[in-house]
């Protein structure tokens, strides 16, 4: 059931609901009403003084001196005849119609024969041979009643106003933006993932869900794309050294004299393409983790570790000139392993992309959060690759030879990395001037 249709329902619900509280507020309010006019002419046939009056006037009614007020006090005789005793004071013309009536021990509704009101409450009271009848106008009770009623509509109307102003807002707010999002959402399901949802009224739930919901169809949609990037790049990165495995294999199997050649090169292919899957599954590892990242992470002092990598470049590196900026301690809240893995990822690519002459420099520092950043004086990056060069498979220079440039993975899982400890990572280049990779990760409380 729709929304829509629920809120149809719920409408005809409160509608009825109110109805049947007006009619009962209505009954009761008569009743009581009726029950006091009763009580009142029931009290008064019990009194003596009903006896007196109508004794002294059994052969000359009259309508005056009013004893009762606005009661009306007659005497019926045997053949059904009423006389006039007293009449109210504020009808002095009213008779009740009492004919072919028997007595009336209870008050009952009787119509009148006379007078402004149209309906009495009467009872027949005896005293001696004399039969009394008390009777008083029910017109009080009918004009409570009616004004009660006319209250009772024009509060209705007015809720109804305000009701359906509510639902006319609601419906034009929340309900048709929400019925077009469903059709888009369904159109965009069946295939068309240009659709986009219209926002709806500013300020409102259904403007933030439209927002939210484009967001994450653009989300999805760039997510599928780098998806897609991202086979075809593994798919491209896994077919040459595939091809030139086919090729030296074939080369063996023509019986050719560089078998010692085809080999060491099939070994070197093999290798590379293991270095790919490896990254890959690192990747994938990373990518896995939940919202709390690397669960085995503790305080780390990475200046020693910072210190041996180091070591290691000018071992792998002899001639480069690489120096370290460092206090003499700076505990972060990460894993050991991960902050070597990812310094020597940006310190290899920096060696990797700058000229032989070019310095490098890795620089710690601890204030709010421990920062570690590769800084080179070489030719710089263009700002317009400086957004995707955390991509996976990306390169600056798409000429340059795989062999050389790398499996385009490294600062991809440097990105993995930083996002598994919740940490930060960014690039600040400047082409002619050299380029700086940093990492930042949470300050570690010691001691």
């Amino acid at each position: 059931m729709s929304l829509a249709r629920r809120l149809t329902l719920a409408l005809i619900a409160l509608v009825l609901t109110l109805l049947a509280a007006g009619t009962a507020v209505v009954l009761i309010q008569r009743h009581y009403l009726v029950a006091q006019l009763d009580s009142q002419i029931t009290k008064l046939a019990g009194s003596p003084m009903v006896g007196v009056i109508a004794g002294q006037h059994p052969s000359r009614p009259t309508r005056s001196p009013l004893a009762f007020g606005d009661i009306y006090l007659g005497i019926r005789s045997a053949d059904g005849t009423l006389t006039t005793v007293q009449g109210p004071s504020n009808d002095p013309d009213l008779i009740p119609d009492l004919k072919g009536v028997g007595d009336l021990p209870k008050p009952t509704g009787r119509p009148t024969i006379s007078g402004n009101a149209s309906e009495v409450r009467a009872v027949t009271a005896r005293y001696g041979p004399v039969d009394v009848v008390i009777a008083i106008s029910a017109q009080s009770a009918h004009d409570a009643t009616e004004r009660l009623i006319i209250t009772l509509i024009i509060a209705g109307l007015a809720l109804a106003v305000v009701v359906g102003s509510v639902v006319g807002w609601v419906h034009r707010l929340g309900l048709v933006p929400i019925a077009r999002m469903t059709e888009a959402a369904d159109a965009i399901t069946a295939g068309a993932t240009q659709r986009r949802i219209d926002a709806g009224p500013p300020g409102t739930e259904a403007d933030r869900l439209a927002r939210a919901l484009n967001t994450m169809i653009d989300t999805t949609r760039a997510t599928e794309d780098r998806m897609r990037r991202f086979v075809a790049d593994a798919s491209h990165e896994l077919r040459t050294p595939l091809t030139t495995l086919r090729g030296y294999s074939a080369l063996h199997s023509s019986g050719a004299d560089e078998v010692h050649d085809a080999m060491r090169r099939i070994n070197d292919e093999a290798q590379r393409m293991s270095r790919i899957v490896e990254a890959l599954l690192d990747l994938n590892n990373l990518d896995n983790l939940d919202e709390h990242g690397l669960t085995d992470r503790g305080p780390v002092d990475v200046v020693p570790l910072i210190t041996a990598i180091v070591d290691d470049l000018h071992v792998i590196a002899p001639g480069r000139s690489i120096e370290i900026d460092a206090p003499a301690s700076a505990f972060a809240d990460a894993v050991p392993d991960r902050v070597t893995q990812a310094v020597l990822s940006l310190a290899t690519n920096a060696l990797r992309h700058t000229p032989h002459d070019a310095q490098i420099t890795i620089r710690v520092t601890a204030a709010n959060a421990v920062r570690i950043a590769v800084i080179d004086h070489g030719p710089g990056i263009p700002p317009e690759h400086l957004p995707h060069l955390f991509d996976r498979f990306y390169r600056v220079d798409t000429g340059r030879a795989r062999s050389a440039g790398g499996n385009g993975l490294g600062l991809a899982i440097v990105a993995a990395i930083m996002h598994a400890h919740n940490g930060t990572h960014g690039v600040d280049a400047q082409p002619g001037v050299g380029s700086t990779f940093w990492i930042e990760f949470r300050t570690a409380a010691t001691g």
